[in-house]
């Protein structure tokens, strides 16, 4: 891969990364609760869960994936049941914190890296419609006249830099609007806000299979 070459696709995936979506709330929303320092495992998690996709579908892996209908409708099928699962738990979060049944995420000391990095792989990788993506995106960075396993390298390890910056903008984003969530209720409600969002994403999801 040339200089030229790696150039444009370094600023195509950051155009392409820093698009809004559940994952990118969930960075926001985590850093809000956390710290950025601490929400660090859902940042790698997501991650790690778009560099599989992407090494899936540079790898050829994609068109096994994205040529069975039935595989393809269940993994968008679970994708959109994850992310409604995932709207409801933040809500009834939201909601124990605002009766005080529960004491602030961050009185809490610091997350679980298992529990972070989890819930954040599986809302990367809830959404397959990214092999397909890959696999229209990739072909036109890779070139046949040059070793194919040295580009995906070159590819992969591009992504997972300029993935975990986009990621470490959002959680700046989400230090600046901390100071307007500095009471219990706040928060809550922006949890709330945040769980209506991974609702209606898991809803869209649904209704489009």
């Amino acid at each position: 891969m040339g200089f030229d070459v790696w150039s444009l696709y370094l600023v195509s995936i950051f155009l392409v990364i820093m698009i809004p979506g559940p994952l990118s709330l969930f960075m926001v929303s985590n850093s809000v609760n956390y710290g950025i320092f601490r929400s660090y495992p859902a940042f790698l998690g997501g991650t790690a869960a778009s560099s599989l996709y992407l090494a899936v579908s540079a790898t050829g892996l994609g068109v096994i994936i994205t040529s069975s209908d039935y595989l393809f409708m269940m993994l968008k099928i679970i994708g959109a049941v994850y992310l409604i699962y995932l709207g409801f738990i933040t809500i009834k979060v939201s909601i124990k914190k605002i009766t005080g049944s529960q004491n602030s995420l961050e009185s809490s000391g610091s997350p679980k890296f298992n529990s972070l990095f989890k819930k954040s792989f599986l809302l990367g990788a809830s959404n397959p419609k990214d092999i397909i993506f890959f696999m229209a995106f990739l072909p036109q960075f890779i070139s046949s006249e040059k070793p194919l396993a040295d580009q995906i390298f070159i590819i992969v390890m591009t992504w997972i830099l300029v993935d975990l910056f986009c990621k470490l903008l959002y959680g700046l984003l989400a230090k600046s609007i901390k100071p307007m969530l500095n009471t219990q209720k706040s928060k809550s409600i922006f949890d709330r806000l945040t769980g209506a969002l991974y609702i209606i994403a898991g809803i869209a999801a649904v209704s489009i299979i």
